[in-house]
């Protein structure tokens, strides 16, 4: 019924504002000085509300962190679906990627930073792998473009750590310099290197 329609409706969106919440606190305090209090300020609710929806600030951080990567890997594939082949896909992946972390810094600081400057986390954590499924996708783009015969036969396994490893350096260290770091430069400059590097002899 509608009663019941409006309770979910108003759920959901205390969740979503928690997880935003967390997002922003942890982005300018660090994860270790965050806490649930700020974080419930932020979102404007009561402490005791942000434990109905979720166990710890572990579970939130965790929580948040994987919706966003999973909404933001989305917004790439959209970006990508009317590529006309393979080759096209994996050389704007990275451009793409740039683009949709970039557009609010402080998302682009809690997920080039903080999740570094965890390590208890991961030791409390050890099977947590945040970019598993984007890794995953990123690797699916290579292994069609060899498929395709666009690049040459290469370990694919490798090339996505390469070219995942060279985004999050770049959108670090933009994240932790305010911005000075020549980014839209550096983006052209690596877009260029990939596509063309990886293009195989006679293309």
């Amino acid at each position: 019924n509608k009663n019941s329609a409006k309770v979910l409706a108003k759920k959901e969106s205390k969740r979503k504002a928690i997880m935003q919440a967390v997002i922003k606190t942890v982005a300018d305090k660090g994860f270790h000085k965050t806490n649930i209090t700020e974080i419930a300020k932020e979102a404007n609710v009561a402490d005791g509300t942000v434990y109905l929806y979720f166990k710890s600030k572990d579970e939130l951080f965790i929580k948040a962190f994987d919706e966003l990567v999973n909404k933001k890997l989305i917004e790439i594939k959209q970006m990508l679906q009317n590529e006309e082949n393979a080759f096209d896909k994996l050389s704007k992946f990275f451009d793409h990627h740039i683009t949709v972390i970039t557009e609010t810094p402080y998302i682009a600081r809690f997920i080039g930073v903080e999740i570094r400057q965890s390590p208890q986390f991961y030791k409390k954590f050890p099977e947590y792998q945040p970019f598993k499924d984007y890794i995953a996708y990123l690797q699916s783009l290579i292994d069609d473009a060899k498929a395709e015969g666009s690049i040459a036969d290469i370990d694919s396994e490798a090339v996505s750590y390469i070219i995942f490893g060279t985004m999050d350096y770049i959108l670090t260290e933009w994240a932790i310099k305010d911005q000075n770091f020549p980014l839209a430069e550096m983006k052209d400059r690596i877009t260029k290197v990939l596509k063309f590097g990886l293009l195989k002899r006679g293309n």
